[in-house]
């Protein structure tokens, strides 16, 4: 079933020989590695988002929306291709490519002398929205067992930097280089990322030898991209045009015939029964609604700070992008701090509290908002709790993944993890902008929206954070024992001959 072996820290046996189970310099820069890469996600989407009014110039088009749409599309019609592809042929080789040609279609953008190449580029750097999934994939194959659970959960809450330097970094390089300056800043970004994982981290020692099921990939890719770029558009299209419908509907019989096709292949894309398990359900649906709520925040806040309060009445303050940053900087902080001290504490309190003291805090922050907005103590302090739910949240998820799932199904498991958190995400956030959009008020020749709007916006936000609690308090997994008794790569492949071969 596999290709190498690597001994566990913590399953060697008797006559095995002892392998230290604390952090080392190697251990610490490959961790360190792993999160600045899978933090490029994040930050590379903040980069570009800054960037689109330079890039409309530059290239003189008013379709500038294709540079953040493409690259979606693109991540949704591969990530299951990728993800099961890192449980046959190694994690630490699919991050590598994926990396390799995101940093390609960086280069590719920066240089594009036309609009359609750009996009081409655009397309390619979608790779690298999967690349946190497979980031922690690996670290459960690799790392000793317990320290996995902080090195899994910094994996993904070391992205709140992206709230605190992005906006700062985008405008310096814009203004100093030009739009397009942020492509090859992410490009040289990625590089050294490339070369930091190759001297760091080893392969995981996990293969798992099946073919790979094309037809699924292919039905759940495109029902995945069709149903993202059906809510996508639906507001700008509408609901009942013949586009809309047609996108939604031919998503939804994607995904029914792959349920179909997986039930009869004899080596499935996943694993259906793990889908139907409880643990991975309420995983899938937990993951879902942290990043609606989320979601639904990060994207309205900013039009909310900026919006001049003689518009707005009884909320906005006429910020510029720096007046955001200023608000969205503590929140990052907050992020990062909760995200580093559960992931230390898990094998004392698990993940489970954690995941539940985070929802309470994205319900009762959104809510919060949507009540008190006048001032701006009241948005700044409201923000740094969510930011602290967002912490505790995004760091539990994936280690609720790694104790749902199999080592063997790891990666394609992590991809399904990170399709729901897409689609519940673009749909959440469709339902808040409809309420705004129902309330947009003219003035001074902009368009904004109403105080209503934004209190139902804040409130959906709110109730996905209810959601969440339910689902956290169902979990059946994610304690203390769970946490240090999770299966790793090394698990998986323990045997009569198995190689002596840790990170050390």
């Amino acid at each position: 079933m596999v290709a190498e072996s690597f001994s566990h820290p913590d399953t060697a046996g008797p006559g095995h020989h002892s392998v230290d189970r604390t952090w080392t310099p190697r251990r610490v820069l490959g961790l360190l590695a792993i999160v600045l890469l899978a933090e490029l996600a994040a930050f590379s989407y903040n980069l570009v988002a800054t960037a689109l009014p330079g890039i409309a110039a530059h290239y003189r088009t008013d379709q500038v929306g294709w540079t953040i749409t493409i690259a979606n599309l693109a991540a949704a019609v591969v990530m299951a291709v990728v993800g099961k592809l890192a449980d046959l042929r190694g994690k630490r080789l699919m991050l590598l490519v994926a990396t390799g040609l995101a940093a390609l279609g960086a280069v590719l953008s920066a240089l594009a002398p036309n609009y359609a190449l750009f996009i081409v580029g655009r397309a390619l750097q979608g790779l690298l929205y999967i690349t946190p999934a497979l980031a922690y994939s690996l670290i459960r194959d690799v790392f000793p067992k317990r320290i996995i659970a902080f090195a899994v959960a910094v994996t993904l809450t070391g992205s709140g930097i992206t709230f605190i330097l992005a906006p700062f970094l985008a405008g310096w390089l814009i203004d100093s280089f030009g739009a397009l300056s942020i492509f090859w800043f992410v490009a040289i970004y990625e590089a050294v990322c490339i070369v930091a994982v190759l001297a760091l981290l080893p392969e995981s020692p996990l293969r798992v030898k099946a073919r790979l099921d094309w037809p699924g990939a292919v039905l759940l890719g495109l029902g995945g991209a069709a149903l993202v770029f059906g809510l996508g558009e639906g507001p700008e299209w509408g609901w009942g045009s013949p586009a809309v419908l047609g996108l939604l509907i031919g998503g939804v019989v994607c995904f029914a015939a792959w349920l179909w096709w997986d039930r009869s292949f004899p080596e499935p894309l996943i694993n259906l029964p793990l889908l139907r398990s409880r643990p991975m359900w309420t995983t899938l649906l937990l993951g879902a609604s942290v990043y609606a709520a989320t979601g639904i925040v990060s994207s309205i806040v900013p039009s909310m700070l900026q919006t001049p309060r003689e518009v707005g009445g009884g909320y906005g303050f006429g910020s510029d992008a720096i007046g955001v940053a200023y608000f969205l900087s503590p929140l990052g902080a907050a992020m990062v701090v909760a995200g580093f001290l559960c992931g230390a504490k898990a094998a004392r309190w698990g993940i489970r509290t954690p995941m539940i003291t985070g929802a309470v805090l994205l319900a009762g922050s959104a809510l919060g908002l949507a009540i008190w907005h006048s001032h701006a103590w009241q948005v700044a302090g409201l923000l740094v709790l969510f930011g602290a739910g967002m912490g505790a949240t995004y760091g539990g998820l994936p280690n609720l993944v790694v104790q749902a799932s199999p080592p063997e199904q790891q990666g394609i498991a992590s991809i399904m993890a990170l399709e729901g958190q897409n689609i519940g995400t673009v749909v959440l956030i469709q339902v808040a902008f409809a309420a705004l959009t129902a309330n947009v008020v003219q003035a001074g020749g902009g368009v904004f929206y109403s105080e209503t709007g934004y209190r139902v916006a804040f409130a959906v936000a709110a109730g996905c954070g209810l959601v969440s609690l339910l689902l956290a308090v169902l979990l059946p997994h994610g304690r203390r024992q769970d946490v240090l008794g999770v299966r790793t790569g090394a698990d998986a492949t323990t045997g009569a001959h198995q190689t002596e071969r840790v990170m050390d």
